[in-house]
């Protein structure tokens, strides 16, 4: 399977949109995408997996660097989606392969990813890659 791995562009956001829509069952807002993302944004990137130009996968993680010393720094991915027809192949691998070799390359400490208790499926490929899980409480404060 021939696919290249690259950095989101503004020109691909609607490609995008409908790889997150197909891949996570969404329907995310191209008009607040196109508003709101950033090329070369210094603490969030996002790679889009391509095979023959057309976008199959992605991963968006964010550099978490802290200074106070209390926790070390480290990378939390989300939007982790593969195509429904690319679901099986090497592309979310190679996707979090990219992500952890970025993550050696630049002095990470570890990486985290926060996934619902009932993605089964999910669970068992990040353990595969070698995530342990951990217990934690989750709390969020909608504003």
């Amino acid at each position: 399977m021939n696919v290249e791995l690259e950095y989101l562009k503004h020109c691909d956001l609607q490609e995008y949109k409908f790889l997150l829509d197909d891949a996570l069952g969404t329907d995310v807002s191209l008009a607040c995408m196109q508003a709101k993302y950033q090329e070369d944004h210094p603490y969030l990137k996002t790679v889009v997996a391509k095979k023959d130009l057309e976008m199959i996968g992605t991963i968006t993680f964010a550099l978490i660097d802290t200074f106070t010393g209390t926790g070390d720094p480290k990378i939390e991915f989300s939007n982790f989606a593969v195509a429904t027809a690319a679901r099986g192949t090497e592309t979310a691998m190679l996707l979090m392969n990219f992500v952890v070799d970025y993550a050696h390359e630049n002095g990470y400490q570890s990486i985290v990813v926060n996934c619902g208790i009932n993605a089964e499926r999910a669970h068992r490929f990040y353990e595969k890659m070698g995530f342990v899980r951990v217990e934690a409480a989750r709390f969020v404060l909608g504003v």
